[in-house]
């Protein structure tokens, strides 16, 4: 294990911690504001690291993720508005449109999880490796996410087949496309002049709106039953 790898798993595991602290501590400030200071805490947080410690690779993952994350208020704003599977609770924080603003943010912390973990496996096993690590991450931080964050009212599926009363199956897999996706998108990015993360972040979150779209039909409206 590396330098920037020992930092990356030192702020994760940091801000677990301190996430569950800030969310289920008692008190009159309102979950949104909540988020807002865990979301931005965590950008600085991964900003003096990797500019301290020059981890470049863990800082063009964590620019693709951060640039992609605005990008995924679109498919949100899509399930909310649009297909009507998804609702985000009032938060006490101001809103884009039919999703919690504090969405533009929130997708930043999986997706440096899931580059990283594929980069880590390409450098040491291959290409093919860090392909299967990009999905199985996907899978379990994405799965995590839906079995943590609904109870503390951050959003939830409504009028959907679930599993537990929180896991919509039919958004699991467009979320593992969307690992493997982040994955291809930071490799063909991370090289180039910064700005050109830009469309490639938004071309990744179309194909992640897409896939939604098509696992909808398919999976939950039984379209070819």
């Amino acid at each position: 294990m590396d330098g920037q790898e020992r930092d990356l798993i030192a702020l994760h595991a940091g801000f677990a911690l301190v996430a569950a602290v800030v969310l289920l501590a008692p008190g009159q400030l309102a979950q949104g504001w909540r988020l807002w200071i865990l979301l931005v805490g965590y950008d600085v947080a991964t900003l003096v690291i990797v500019l301290v410690r020059g981890h470049d690779r863990w800082l063009r993952a964590w620019w693709f993720a951060a640039v992609t994350s605005v990008f995924q208020v679109v498919p949100d704003a899509f399930l909310a508005e649009g297909l009507g599977t998804l609702s985000f609770p009032a938060d006490g924080a101001p809103d884009l449109g039919p999703v919690t603003a504090s969405m533009a943010l929130m997708w930043t912390v999986p997706l440096v999880l899931i580059a990283s973990a594929a980069d880590s496996a390409a450098r040491r096993r291959g290409a093919v490796a860090g392909w299967v690590a990009a999905v199985v991450t996907a899978g379990l931080v994405f799965v995590g996410a839906e079995a943590l964050l609904p109870p503390l009212g951050i959003w939830e599926p409504v009028g959907v087949t679930t599993i537990g009363g929180w896991l919509a199956p039919y958004v699991l897999p467009p979320e593992l496309l969307l690992g493997a996706a982040a994955w291809w998108g930071v490799q063909v990015t991370r090289e180039r002049h910064p700005l050109l993360v830009v469309p490639v972040a938004a071309l990744v979150s179309l194909l992640y709106t897409g896939a939604l779209a098509a696992s909808w039909l398919l999976l939950e409206r039984g379209l070819l039953a």
